[in-house]
């Protein structure tokens, strides 16, 4: 006898003979109606569950009801005195209130990412402000929005004015001016040149210098295509009264020339503001003449629409003036 061959089920196919979708058939629960049934197994009574949802007791059971026409199950076993959750209705809540739970932490989210207390912030910053406004400026942030990821990276002027524009940063702190359209800026505060020599130097001996002083001296320079505004402003007013520079070295970084000023390369002049970097192979000294100012200013772009940036330039503008006051005095902070 010949035995019978069990075939697979065929897949569903739809009216043009193509493979169903076969979650066309699941039933679609909304929202509302697990919220409702959540208030009915809660309570086990129809009139409570409704005075809690806010809704009359009738359309509520009817709710209910559509609800298991849906999922064609009995989730509730009704008496005139008694209501029970049935095996099935037992296993929904489970689900239900998971549900609930997750769309209610995913509004939450939502909400605090469009009132700028929740989500990412991409900082980047130069040098010189790691060390003399990050400090002051994170702390009061942080501390009123603890749920923002801060990303904090150093980057060269360039850099971030370029990852400004192909928004892989949402703000930079830089030495403006910025002459960009699609950028904004605002002045944190401006701040005179102080020099900066080894600590070894004879110039240690003094309080103050004058530019005919540091005009004597090799120097160490940063690199005019590196920034050239704080490149013509560093040594200005050495040119402008007539002094020959005598330039030894051209750096990309400040980095690179306190580590030069340190090794007995030479000297220089930096923004009064790095004197919070204390470094013991250096020594920051005051001019007596007057300096150009060198401008250090928060840059967004404006087409970033982040709330969270929002709050941060609100911030970081409200504290603009208390950080001229403390940064931009040129005073020399104490040495070691």
């Amino acid at each position: 006898m010949a035995r019978t061959r069990k075939t697979r089920s065929p897949v569903p196919l739809d009216e043009k003979g193509g493979r169903a979708d076969v979650y066309e058939h699941t039933p679609r629960i909304e929202l509302r109606q697990l919220r409702y049934f959540l208030a009915v197994a809660e309570h086990l009574n129809f009139t409570r569950a409704a005075e809690q949802m806010g809704i009359a007791q009738p359309p509520l059971s009817q709710h209910i009801l559509a609800l298991e026409r849906q999922l064609n199950v009995q989730l509730f076993v009704r008496s005139r005195r008694n209501v029970a959750l049935t095996p099935e209705g037992e296993a929904l809540v489970s689900f239900a209130r998971r549900l609930n739970n997750t769309t209610q932490m995913a509004a939450q989210v939502v909400q605090a990412i469009a009132r700028g207390e929740d989500g990412p912030l991409a900082l980047g910053a130069i040098f010189s402000s790691i060390y003399a406004v990050i400090p002051r400026i994170l702390p009061p942030f942080m501390q009123k929005y603890p749920k923002v990821k801060l990303h904090l990276q150093e980057m060269t002027i360039s850099q971030q004015i370029s990852a400004l524009k192909e928004h892989r940063i949402d703000a930079g702190i830089l030495r403006g001016p910025i002459n960009e359209r699609e950028l904004e800026a605002v002045t944190l505060f401006q701040e005179p040149f102080v020099a900066v020599v080894p600590s070894s130097h004879e110039f240690c001996r003094e309080k103050t210098l004058t530019l005919a002083q540091i005009a004597n001296q090799p120097l160490i320079s940063v690199y005019p295509t590196a920034n050239r505004d704080f490149s013509r402003r560093m040594f200005g007013a050495l040119l402008d009264k007539g002094h020959k520079l005598n330039i030894v070295q051209e750096v990309s970084d400040t980095h690179t020339l306190l580590g030069l000023v340190a090794a007995g390369v030479g000297v220089s002049l930096v923004p009064a503001s790095l004197q919070t970097l204390q470094i013991a192979q250096v020594r920051y000294i005051p001019l007596r003449e007057k300096t150009p100012i060198t401008t250090l200013q928060l840059v967004y772009n404006k087409e970033n629409s982040s709330a969270v940036l929002g709050n941060f330039v609100h911030m970081v503008e409200s504290m603009a003036s208390e950080l001229g006051a403390t940064l931009g005095t040129g005073k020399p902070s104490d040495q070691r």
